[in-house]
C-alpha cells in the first residue's frame, strides 16, 4: 500500500444543489472527489468533519490501515469536491454518502465506516436511510449527533456561531496559513505534519479556503435544525440495529460555539441495539488529530472485531 493515495472524481445523479429564492430546490449532478489507497478488503470509508477534508487523516490511515483498501471522501463544499452557494443541508450530505457508496458499489466490499465529528453524523444518517445494511461496522469518533433536545436551535439565527463568518478565507500561501494556525487552538495541539497536511489540501490553487466561512457556517447551522434530528429515524430504520457501532467520545460537555467540546449526546448509545461507547476523560473533540496512537489503536481494534465476526 502506498502512503500517497490516488485522486478520483465521481458524479452523483439527481442531487439537491441550490435552493432558489422561491424555495424550490434545483437538483443536478453533484461532483464529489475522493482519495483512494489501494489494498485488500474490507474497504474502509473515512468521513471528515466540517471544514476538514479527506487528507486530514493521512497519518492515521498510513499507520493503522497499511495494506487495506481505504477511501477518504471530500464532502460537498470541501477539498476538491463541488462547492455551491449556501444553504448546505446536513441531510443532503448524509444522502450524498449513501449515493456515493451505491455508485461505487462499496457495500459489496464488507464496508467499514469511520467518521469524525460531522463525518460521524453523515455516515450514521446514510446507514439510517439505506434500503439495506450498509456497513459491516461503524467507528464514530466524537460524532456530531447532538442531544435530542438541541435540535431546533438552528431554526433561528444562532449568535454563538456568527463568528465563523469572520474567519479568514484567503491566504498568501500554505506556509502563511500554517504559521498562523500553529500558534492558535486547537491547531497548536496538533503534530506539525498534520497541520501541514490540513493546510495544504484546505486551500485551492488561489490559496482560498475551499470550505469557506459561509459554507462552514451553513453546515454548522443546519446541524442544529429540527430537520437534522435523526432520532426518529432510529425507530424506523430496519438495518441500523444490525450494525455494530462503536462510539468514542470526549468527556468535555458540549458548549455551543466551542468546537473543542464534545457534540456527541451521552444518550446516543441507548438508541443503538449493537452500540457500545468509550468515554475519553482526558481528550478533546479533536482527539483524532491530537491523540494519534489512541486513534490508531481504536481502528486496529475494530478491524480485529470485524475479522472475528466473519469467522
Amino acid at each position: 500500500m502506498s502512503s500517497n493515495p490516488t485522486s478520483h472524481f465521481v458524479f452523483l445523479p439527481n442531487r439537491p444543489i441550490v435552493v432558489q429564492e422561491n424555495g424550490d430546490t434545483v437538483r443536478d449532478k453533484l461532483k464529489l472527489h475522493y482519495w483512494e489507497w489501494k489494498g485488500h478488503q474490507p474497504t474502509i470509508l473515512f468521513c471528515h468533519g466540517v471544514s476538514f477534508h479527506g487528507r486530514c487523516y493521512d497519518r492515521i490511515i498510513n499507520e493503522a490501515l497499511n495494506g487495506y483498501h481505504v477511501i477518504s471522501i471530500d464532502l460537498r463544499g470541501h477539498g476538491r469536491s463541488q462547492q455551491h452557494p449556501p444553504p448546505y443541508d446536513s441531510r443532503w450530505i448524509g444522502e450524498d454518502i449513501l449515493s456515493f457508496i451505491e455508485t461505487l458499489h462499496l457495500s459489496n466490499d464488507h464496508l467499514i465506516g469511520i467518521g469524525h465529528s460531522f463525518g460521524g453524523y453523515a455516515l450514521t444518517y446514510a446507514a439510517l436511510i439505506a434500503p439495506r445494511r450498509l456497513f459491516q461496522s461503524l467507528l464514530l469518533l466524537d460524532p456530531g449527533i447532538l442531544a435530542r433536545d438541541l435540535y431546533g436551535l438552528g431554526d433561528n439565527k444562532i449568535p454563538e456561531l456568527t463568528y465563523i463568518l469572520r474567519r479568514k478565507n484567503h491566504w498568501d500561501s500554505v506556509d502563511e496559513m500554517i504559521s498562523r494556525l500553529e500558534i492558535r487552538p486547537p491547531f497548536k495541539n496538533w503534530p506539525k505534519d498534520i497541520i501541514r497536511t490540513y493546510c495544504t489540501y484546505a486551500l485551492n490553487e488561489n490559496h482560498e479556503l475551499t470550505c469557506n466561512s459561509d459554507i462552514e457556517y451553513s453546515i454548522y447551522h443546519s446541524t442544529l435544525h429540527t430537520n437534522s434530528n435523526m432520532y426518529p429515524l432510529f425507530e424506523k430504520s430496519k438495518f441500523i440495529h444490525d450494525i455494530p457501532i462503536h462510539i468514542v467520545r470526549s468527556s468535555i460537555p458540549f458548549v455551543l460555539g466551542q468546537f473543542d467540546t464534545s457534540p456527541t449526546s451521552p444518550e446516543l448509545v441507548r438508541y443503538l441495539r449493537k452500540g457500545r461507547e468509550t468515554r475519553l476523560d482526558n481528550a478533546k473533540h479533536f482527539f483524532p488529530m491530537e491523540e494519534i496512537q489512541l486513534t490508531v489503536d481504536l481502528i486496529k481494534q475494530i478491524l480485529k472485531d470485524n475479522f472475528r465476526s466473519n469467522l
